[in-house]
Order: C-alpha cells, then sequence, then structure tokens
C-alpha cells in the first residue's frame, strides 16, 4: 500500500489552515461528481419513460408526470449531498475515536481526509453502472437497474430477494478494497503501522458496516413485508 502513501501524507502544522481547506475541496469536488452522475442518469437511463415502461409511472396524471419529475430529481440531489456528507462525517469519528481505543494519536481533520479520499474508490462502480446501461442495457428493467452494482454478489446472484439486496451489493470488490484503502490512509497520517491500521478498521468500521446492513435489511422487512 506504500503506493498510495503520499495522497494522505499530512500536512504540516503551520499549513493546517490548508489541510482544512483542501479537505472541504475533497468532499465538495466527490459531491458534485456524485451529483453529475445521478443528473446523467437521470437524463438518459431513469427517464419518465423508463419508469412507464416499466409500469412504475411516476404519476397518475400524465400531463403531471414532468413536473413531478423534476422535483423529485432535486429531492434526490439534496438528500444524496446530505446523506454523503453525514457518511464520511460518521464514518470518520467511528474511526477516531477506534484510533483512541488503540491509543494511536490523530486529529479528526486527517482521518475526515482519509475517509473523504478513500470514499473517491465508490465512483468508479457508479461510473461503470452509468456506462453499462447508456451504451449496453439501454431496454434494461427497473429490476435489472437496481439490482446491478458492479463486482458485488448481487450482479453474479441470477435470483435475489428484494430485502437481501443491499447486504449483497454492499459485499463488493470495491468495499474490501476501501477497508485497505482506510487503513493505508491511517498509517500515513499516524505512526502505527499498516497491519495495526488495518485492524483498527476492521474491528470498528466493518462491525458498524455489518449492524447497517442488518438494520436496513430488517427495514424492507417492516415497510416491504413482500420483499421476503
Amino acid at each position: 500500500m506504500a503506493l498510495f502513501e503520499g495522497i494522505f501524507d499530512p500536512y504540516p502544522h503551520y499549513m493546517k489552515k490548508y489541510a482544512i481547506l483542501n479537505t472541504i475541496g475533497l468532499i465538495t469536488t466527490l459531491i458534485i461528481i456524485s451529483l453529475v452522475l445521478i443528473g446523467i442518469t437521470n437524463k438518459y437511463i431513469l427517464t419518465v419513460n423508463f419508469y412507464e415502461r416499466n409500469g412504475e409511472p411516476v404519476s397518475g396524471i400524465p400531463d403531471m408526470a414532468s413536473t413531478i419529475y423534476q422535483r423529485l430529481q432535486q429531492t434526490i440531489y439534496l438528500y444524496s449531498a446530505i446523506y454523503l456528507v453525514v457518511k464520511l462525517l460518521v464514518i470518520a469519528f467511528i474511526l477516531y475515536t477506534s484510533l483512541y481505543y488503540f491509543e494511536i494519536k490523530a486529529s479528526y481533520r486527517d482521518i475526515l481526509r482519509v475517509v473523504t479520499l478513500a470514499e473517491f474508490i465508490f465512483l468508479i462502480p457508479a461510473i461503470v453502472k452509468v456506462w453499462w446501461f447508456y451504451y449496453y442495457n439501454f431496454n434494461a428493467t427497473l429490476w435489472q437497474w437496481q439490482k446491478f452494482y458492479f463486482l458485488s454478489v448481487a450482479s453474479f446472484t441470477e435470483y435475489i430477494k428484494p430485502v437481501f439486496l443491499y447486504p449483497l451489493q454492499t459485499l463488493n470488490a470495491f468495499e474490501l478494497a476501501y477497508w485497505f484503502f482506510l487503513a493505508a490512509g491511517i498509517r500515513s497520517v499516524t505512526k502505527a503501522d499498516f497491519d495495526r491500521a488495518l485492524r483498527v478498521v476492521v474491528s470498528s468500521y466493518v462491525p458498524l458496516l455489518a449492524l447497517w446492513m442488518v438494520i436496513v435489511a430488517f427495514i424492507a422487512m417492516i415497510y416491504y413485508p413482500q420483499a421476503y
């Protein structure tokens, strides 16, 4: 993982204010790219016609479909940005707390930057998904779109009960790589070796990720009992 250490290197003490601006810039860039991908998806793939073709009309009133869809898009943009920021802050806090438990000194600012940089890896499957459905599977069904996640267990499983969709999508090659990126980042901003940094990730982030998958599946069972 030495190849990636340079991008995680901490800033000198006298450049703290620039480190904060850098982290904010990284988060902003991540949000912008994510929203651009959502915009491309909504414009070229998940259109009003796409939902109508799949028997899931946006509105029961045909003349209002476009207006309602535009309002839904605005809501999606807002909540996607909020979700991403909250996700970064929470994961950074989890790792920061775990580092304190392991008696490894690190600033929350540095850990947040590490988490933000590692998060960029999840743009790869998102880009692949948009590219695949735009060029090769433009007549896809809504379920095919929901099920697809590049290099995940879900993509290699022919039949999936909807309640298990999120957990099986979360089990993917990029999620595993994310753990190693986090460990490499923690190693770069602390004095811990890579093995110890990886133990921090595995003992804190991974169990809470598993708990989150269980919670999502449980909520799906409550609100969509037909899903199981």
